[in-house]
């Protein structure tokens, strides 16, 4: 402790003299001129190594909105506190700043978890009503749907109410009806007019194949089976041909080589595969004057239509009884 002593005694430009005597003590008598240490010694020994290095601790901030998220401490709501809140959390600033945002706000009642279907009913109603669905089912309207070239989608009245009626029922928007049917009827359009050209390529990939197979024959072979079709098929064996089944080059080949294999007495009066009453063939007689009509003389099937004519105003004419 002498030594302790002596330093601060030194710092103060004081002699060091401990108490009852001993080395360095002072003459007897007065005791040395000079101011005496100032202050109380320090307590204890004094800290031991180098005072802490870096910068001293940032004060705490001022501002209590410092702390809060930058999305929220600027708020509008929050401008007429003018109090010292550092300590309120800002979970809690922040659950205020969001009741704030729902004040004024036009509320939707929702129906309890458990309701009956009734009282689940009547709440969604009213939710659907301020959400903006018509009052009733017939005042949904559609916008018009622009549709491919060629392309023509006709619906009904009926289907259309009973389409706002299901609507109306599920608490469908109108824009939202109108976006389903906007995209059903573009949908549908496409599909059509992708299939269509399906099968204007498909008779073109089947006129090609058989004029290379058949050559210069290719016409009136074509010709003569669209005959025997006229004469044999019905409405129904037609419209399957129409649907792209008669496009296929083996149905074109197999109409080609029955219309060969049936001769041409076949088609004539008194012929014994085809026997007519005079009602048949004078309405028969009738189509093919019509035909013949428009029809060029170039055309491979005016030939063949000239004799049927002159075959079927032979059967038109009533048989004489001698």
């Amino acid at each position: 402790m002498s030594l302790l002593w002596k330093v601060i005694f030194a710092l103060n430009g004081l002699e060091y003299y401990p108490i009852g005597g001993g080395e360095g003590e002072p003459p007897a008598g007065d005791p040395p001129a000079g101011d005496p240490p100032k202050g109380d010694p320090p307590a204890g020994d004094p800290p031991k190594g180098d005072p802490p290095k870096g910068d001293p601790p940032p004060a705490p901030p001022t501002d209590w909105k410092a702390k809060l998220d930058p999305e929220i401490k600027d708020h509008a709501c929050l401008v007429d506190f003018k109090d010292d809140l550092i300590s309120v959390p800002k979970s809690l600033v922040k659950s205020y700043v969001g009741n704030q945002a729902l004040i004024g706000v036009d509320k939707l009642p929702m129906p309890p978890k458990d309701a009956k279907p009734e009282v689940r009913d009547k709440f969604l109603n009213e939710i659907y009503t301020k959400l903006g669905r018509p009052k009733e089912a017939k005042d949904y309207k559609f916008n018009d749907v622009k549709l491919p070239e060629g392309i023509e989608l006709k619906t009904t009245p009926e289907g259309m109410d009973a389409l706002k009626g299901v609507a109306h029922k599920l608490g469908m928007m109108p824009h939202q009806l109108d976006g389903i049917y906007n995209w059903y009827m573009t949908d549908t359009g496409a599909k059509m007019k992708a299939y269509q050209e399906k099968l204007t390529k498909g008779r073109q990939d089947a006129e090609t194949t058989l004029r290379t197979e058949l050559g210069a024959a290719y016409e009136g072979k074509v010709a003569k089976s669209q005959e025997m079709l006229n004469k044999f098929a019905g409405d129904d064996y037609k419209q399957l041909l129409d649907s792209g089944f008669g496009d296929n080059p083996a149905v074109i080949r197999f109409m080609s080589k029955m219309a060969d294999l049936i001769s041409e007495d076949a088609f004539e009066k008194g012929g014994q595969e085809i026997t007519m009453t005079l009602e048949e063939a004078n309405k028969e007689l009738i189509e093919v004057r019509k035909k013949l009509v428009g029809m060029e003389k170039s055309d491979p099937e005016y030939k063949i239509l000239l004799k049927r004519r002159t075959d079927l105003m032979e059967m038109a004419t009533p048989t004489k009884t001698g």
